[in-house]
């Protein structure tokens, strides 16, 4: 099994299930560059987290969050969430990620970096569907083969990955039906 099945089906995300295989957490090999995970060890490794495990951190999606500064001085950001069928597939769209990464946004010590990344990750959305999607071009990433997008174009303070790091654990979270 591969990096983005073993996030979902324990539940955590991508960047964990690498530190796990880099660890030894869970039994994996690197093949052509990416992990190919033992299904039997992450098993054995969720039914061992869940008996430790505290419980899960979930994403406040009716979090806000007011910019102070720039040209956005004063404006409330909160999430919005539109899931919408289209072709036998669904779609989920998230918009206003900022309240999402604020305790990283606000970690940013240069005011002009903390306002030039808020203003690119304000105007960026998070979509994941049912179903492969092409290969989009055009400042758009993709993981899953193109399932889970961002049009977030990253900076030095915030890289895309977190963004898709993030959109995976709101995938997840969507899936089990807690909003």
């Amino acid at each position: 099994m591969n990096t983005t099945a073993a996030a979902v089906e324990a539940a955590v995300t991508v960047a964990t299930i690498r530190t796990w295989c880099r660890r030894g957490a869970i039994a994996a090999t690197k093949n052509a560059g990416r992990w190919v995970i033992s299904a039997a060890s992450l098993a054995h490794r969720i039914a061992i987290g869940t008996r430790r495990r505290k419980e899960t951190r979930m994403l406040d999606l009716s979090a806000t969050y007011t910019v102070e500064g720039g040209p956005r001085d004063g404006e409330t950001i909160t999430p919005k969430v539109t899931i919408r069928e289209r072709r036998g597939d669904t779609v989920t769209v998230i918009r206003g990620l900022v309240p999402l990464l604020a305790d990283r946004l606000n970690t940013i010590a240069d005011l002009g970096n903390r306002l030039h990344t808020l203003e690119v990750l304000a105007s960026a959305s998070i979509v994941f569907s049912d179903q492969e999607g092409e290969f989009y071009t055009g400042g758009i990433s993709t993981r899953d083969n193109g399932r889970l997008r961002t049009t977030y174009r990253g900076t030095p303070d915030l890289p895309v990955d977190v963004v898709l790091d993030l959109g995976e654990q709101l995938r997840i979270q969507l899936q089990k039906g807690t909003r």
